[in-house]
């Protein structure tokens, strides 16, 4: 009588040399796939940007600020605002010598120089134009707060990009 061969684990892993070297393919892939979880990237919902709005001064100046943001690789800070009031508005970019005054709220010190965007056309409300500073020293960092002062206004706590 003829002995039948039974193929079994030792069949499989013989294929592979040796059970030794099975189980470390098995370990490989396992690590391998631990790594790929941990990279992907996942989805995180932020907390959405939201600029406090001071009514005295969007009556002032005529105008909201939408946005805060440090730009140019941290040199600059663009100041977004939408157009309420166009007469108001106007007045309010015309006056190149007292522009809005921006505070940090975690160090001393201004961002005052200016570059306005004069956009030699009427200003026409629920349209965004923007202002740049010179970020003095890096006065005002992303992930921040700042004042935003414009003559009697006060708009506090406006959350930098």
């Amino acid at each position: 009588m003829k002995r039948q061969r039974v193929r079994g684990w030792s069949g499989v892993f013989g294929l592979l040399g040796t059970r030794a070297t099975g189980l470390s393919i098995l370990l490989v892939a396992a690590v391998i796939a631990v790594l790929v979880w941990q990279m992907a990237p996942t989805a995180e919902a932020r907390k959405p940007y939201q600029v406090p709005q001071d009514p005295a001064m969007e009556s002032s100046l005529g105008i909201r600020i939408k946005q805060i943001a440090v730009v140019g690789d941290g040199g600059l800070v663009e100041v977004r605002y939408t157009v309420l009031d166009g007469q108001k508005a106007s007045r309010f970019q015309n006056n190149t010598h007292h522009p809005p005054v921006l505070r940090s709220e975690r160090r001393s010190g201004d961002v005052y120089r200016t570059a306005l965007m004069k956009q030699g056309h009427q200003l026409r409300p629920g349209q965004t134009y923007y202002i740049l500073y010179l970020n003095n020293h890096n006065t005002v960092r992303s992930g921040e707060s700042v004042e935003v002062t414009a003559g009697n206004t006060h708009l506090r706590h406006v959350p930098v990009r």
